[in-house]
């Protein structure tokens, strides 16, 4: 299938039982392992919610979300940091729905439909936000995504991991499935 198509023509589905799950592989062995034996479990937990994205019956890649939170030390903003202390002083925590996994099967990946879907995904996110109350997305997102998430789809990095991110690349090459912590301010989208 071309990307083109897959982007006018995919739906979500949510993950159960019967969803053949057999041919989809990721380039990840951890999310594509996730998903087989992990995603349904947890999501009968209530712990997440997994929507596969398929198109003509093919898996073409899945998400999880789940609720969460982020410090507001984290935040990098100062003036919105700023804005929050002053209308919620003693909070430290923040409202924020976490993508927990997020991956495009091997055989579309670097077509753009990871960026494409994740954007429709944030949108549909930014709609939800206004009917309950959160701010921020965040990902832990390995280190192989690093330039997915922050080149791509403008997700910010935590400041005590500039200077590990100086290395960024000798970290892909040698632990590729390091984690970073990325957020999203929605409000700056909304604006």
């Amino acid at each position: 299938m071309e990307s083109e198509y897959i982007l006018n023509n995919y739906v979500l589905e949510k993950l159960v039982a019967k969803s053949e799950l057999n041919n989809f592989r990721c380039a990840s062995d951890d999310l594509t392992d996730f998903l087989k034996n992990d995603a349904l479990k947890q999501q009968e937990q209530n712990l997440n919610i997994t929507q596969l994205i398929t198109c003509d019956k093919e898996i073409i890649g899945y998400y999880s979300l789940l609720t969460d939170s982020i410090e507001l030390k984290n935040i990098r903003d100062t003036d919105s940091k700023n804005i929050i202390k002053e209308k919620l002083p003693k909070n430290k925590k923040l409202p924020a729905i976490k993508i927990g996994r997020f991956a495009i099967s091997e055989k579309y990946s670097s077509q753009g439909i990871g960026s494409q879907i994740l954007k429709n995904l944030i949108f549909n996110l930014i709609k939800i936000s206004e009917k309950i109350g959160f701010r921020y997305i965040i990902v832990d997102a390995y280190a192989k995504a690093y330039y997915f998430y922050v080149k791509k789809n403008n997700f910010v990095n935590l400041k005590k991991d500039d200077k590990k991110l100086e290395k960024i690349d000798k970290i892909i090459e040698t632990d590729p499935e390091y984690t970073f912590f990325l957020y999203m301010d929605i409000s700056k989208i909304k604006s």
